[in-house]
């Protein structure tokens, strides 16, 4: 099963799809989890493996998806005894299925890289290229005169913005570097992208004519708005190497900070940093009402389960689990 696993993250890798990889840790009996088992799970809640059966599994695709969003590693301990297993960096579940035991889970996304466009074939798009890469991004050049021997470390060069090639990104940044020569059109063919972050190598004047330009051309007032004109952070940069270091500078700090926006704190208790769980009747595990494998409407009341044995088992006697005295 782990060669399957091992398998599958390759594909998406190769697609580009964000995933999360699961992986037991630590296992207290009569927990069914084994430390290597793994699991594969997509932001779309595809659950390739093994980690623990129906009860663990909600609890993991929850983590999963909150863990592919935010870009950052937790470890997931489900166990009956809370206060036991409270500690630093921890997300606390409690187990409270019929089977116990306690189990600690590593879950670690796996992100497609980040893109930057550069437009231009010029000395500071060269620069861009080698900072951009040596940071972690993959660096598309747009330049119909650009070649692989000037921009060895872009991964794909393209001579014009080609939407279709480009496909789908989570997240892309641009930069129009092309000292001139085609800045009005390079804005125009990148605008429709909607970038997370769209800068021009201008000075302030030159760009207050591209604005007029453009806007004569068609293009609105608030997309204008939205490009960084000059590119990159308040520093007193000289060479193209330092211009563009500033402009990543820039992007990593835009990065970063809402990566840190989406990042939901950690009370210390999972359960309860999630809000919208529900609670299985049965065995009073929380699942997530959007991937819960079971669920059953009673009286008017959808009850969402962890597994099918404990909507069976709420289907004979709904009363015995919806009154107080069945309550922990």
């Amino acid at each position: 099963m782990n060669n399957r696993i091992i398998d599958r993250a390759h594909e998406l890798l190769a697609l580009g799809v964000p995933f999360a990889l699961a992986t037991v840790v630590r296992r207290e009996r009569p927990a069914s989890g084994e430390p290597g088992d793994k699991a594969v799970i997509t932001g779309d809640g595809d659950f390739l493996g093994w980690i623990g059966g129906s009860c663990a599994q909600p609890t993991v695709l929850i983590e999963a998806k909150k863990a592919i969003a935010d870009g950052e590693p937790r470890l997931v301990v489900l166990t009956p005894n809370l206060e036991a297993e409270a500690r630093d960096g921890v997300e606390l579940y409690r187990m409270s299925c019929y089977s116990g035991g306690t189990l600690e889970i590593y879950i670690e996304p796996y992100l497609p890289e980040p893109e930057l466009l550069v437009c231009g074939a010029s000395p500071a798009a060269e620069a861009l290229s080698k900072i951009g890469a040596a940071v972690g991004f993959k660096v598309i050049l747009i330049d119909p005169s650009a070649t692989p021997e000037q921009f060895s470390t872009a991964a794909v060069i393209l001579p014009r913005v080609d939407p279709e090639k480009l496909g789908k990104s989570r997240e892309r940044y641009a930069v129009v570097a092309t000292n001139g020569n085609w800045d009005e059109e390079a804005i125009k063919q990148l605008l429709p992208l909607s970038p997370d972050y769209l800068g021009l190598i201008a000075s302030p004047k030159r760009f207050q004519q591209m604005r007029k330009d453009l806007q004569s051309a068609g293009v609105a007032e608030e997309k204008l708005a939205s490009i960084k004109c000059p590119a990159g952070i308040d520093m007193p940069a000289r060479t193209f190497p330092e211009v563009a270091l500033s402009i990543v500078a820039e992007i990593v700090s835009l990065r970063r900070s809402r990566r840190e926006e989406k990042s939901i704190p950690s009370s210390g208790t999972g359960e309860s940093a999630r809000p919208g769980l529900a609670e299985d009747p049965v065995c009073r595990m929380k699942v997530d009402p959007k991937t819960a494998p079971a669920s059953f409407l009673f009286a008017g009341v959808t009850y969402y389960f962890c597994n099918p044995h404990c909507k069976n088992t709420f289907e004979k006697s709904p009363q015995k689990y919806l009154s107080s005295e069945a309550r922990p």
